[in-house]
């Protein structure tokens, strides 16, 4: 592991269990056994550890999401796919999907700003996934008849809601994977 990676993942640590707003960069200086300034060499500021957390979430996120959607042979099982996907990579990324849920510095949203192109960006490429899967479904039969881009954003939602009311809220729910695919079933299904 080099600095760089040694400073994100004691980022990530600290950044969970304290709070991003809680944490210095001092402790992650500490706990990575680097200087402060090497910190801002490679980061500007703590809310640049922060966006790299981020995107480096997102873009493997939706790497992954656009290999799992060719391999199943209609467009509700890619569906299904997504879904266990993302609940699989929720939980082996816990500490990174707790800090992005919990503690984003919501300033990094202002209009214009790059952050906020960045998740513009990507947020469009995974509705364009989801919604490519529900065409995919309509044609193979898989699926009924609703408009794609409308039912994508109510499935992105979906996901992101209960994946945060899990991780903020109660851990100890009743599976939450087998609900979800067994309501899309029941909603999507022809």
């Amino acid at each position: 592991m080099n600095r760089k990676e040694g400073i994100l993942e004691a980022a990530v640590t600290l950044f969970a269990e304290r709070g991003f707003n809680a944490t210095p960069t001092s402790a992650v200086a500490k706990m990575a056994s680097v200087s402060e300034g090497l910190i801002f060499h490679y980061f500007k500021n703590k809310e640049g550890i922060f966006i790299h957390i981020l995107e480096e979430m997102i873009n493997t996120y939706i790497e992954s999401i656009e290999s799992i959607v060719k391999k199943p042979k209609t467009g509700l099982e890619a569906i299904e796919n997504i879904i266990f996907f993302h609940f699989r990579f929720s939980e082996e990324k816990s500490d990174a999907f707790l800090i992005i849920m919990r503690d984003f510095p919501f300033d990094l949203m202002k209009p214009g700003s790059p952050t906020r192109e960045m998740i513009d960006d990507r947020s469009a490429r995974i509705l364009n996934l989801i919604s490519d899967c529900i065409e995919r479904g309509q044609k193979d039969g898989s699926i009924r008849d609703l408009p794609p881009d409308k039912t994508a954003f109510i499935l992105r939602g979906m996901l992101h809601g209960l994946s945060r009311l899990q991780m903020l809220w109660s851990p100890s729910n009743p599976d939450i994977v087998s609900g979800m695919i067994d309501f899309c079933r029941h909603g999507l299904a022809k």
